[in-house]
């Protein structure tokens, strides 16, 4: 499905909202009417590095490492789906280096670059040596990395696993739980493709006036980025 993502960093949730999308949720009629696609709010990314919800790592006496605390957003996904230095050492990314790669993902979407596997995969294993989405033991996918960019939460509970005590990645099935609050768009759905080519969204996707401030920023750079499932970009 395609992914709304805010693209400057000055946009808040509920700052930008596309009202052009049909069915509107309040006006559509419930018998007839597929499910309401606007108006449709955007949010911003969770990246999950600073606050009460950042991941604090516990390191038992058999040495195993788990999650301290409930924690949610991208750095928290980072570490519990992606393994760390594959062939090497095999272990867990630090909070650090989650961080590092976080920061990596992000300047790709400030930059309107693609977020491809093999784009997401370069920023990992330019932190940590070959390691990636797909690579070795990590759980990963672009889906799940565009949905906690487009604003979609992902929390991980209080001692879930992350490395064992002989220091290997734990593997297996994402201990998280990706949520499903998003309003979705539908990818063969006419209503936000027509918006796209010239109306609201189109809008949003283009470059800005400069004359021009939103969030007390002057800039010509465009607001949005839609993304298709793959980490490419959505041109119409």
């Amino acid at each position: 499905m395609p992914f709304i993502i805010a693209r400057r960093s000055e946009i808040q949730n509920g700052s930008i909202q596309i009202t052009d999308l049909f069915p509107n949720v309040s006006q559509r009629n419930l018998v007839n009417d597929p499910t309401g696609q606007g108006p449709f709010y955007v949010r911003v990314a969770n990246i999950g590095a600073t606050g009460r919800t950042r991941p604090f790592i516990k390191t038992n006496v058999n040495n195993s490492t788990e999650f301290l605390q409930s924690c949610n957003g991208l750095v928290a996904y980072l570490i519990a789906n992606v393994e760390a230095d594959v062939g090497g050492a095999d272990d867990a990314l630090t909070v650090p280096e989650a961080e590092e790669i976080a920061t990596g993902i992000l300047a790709r979407v400030r930059a309107g670059q693609t977020l491809t596997l093999a784009n997401i995969n370069a920023v990992c294993a330019g932190v940590s040596a070959a390691s990636g989405l797909d690579q070795g033991d990590s759980t990963g996918s672009v889906s799940s990395i565009l949905s906690i960019l487009a604003g979609e939460d992902y929390t991980v509970n209080a001692g879930a696993p992350i490395q064992d005590a002989g220091g290997d990645f734990v593997n297996g099935i994402d201990p998280g739980t990706l949520g499903t609050t998003m309003r979705n768009l539908v990818p063969n759905d006419s209503s936000w493709k027509i918006s796209f080519a010239e109306g609201t969204l189109g809008g949003l996707v283009g470059a800005q006036d400069p004359k021009k401030t939103f969030g007390g920023v002057n800039s010509a750079t465009p607001l949005l980025t839609v993304y298709n499932d793959d980490g490419t970009i959505y041109a119409g």
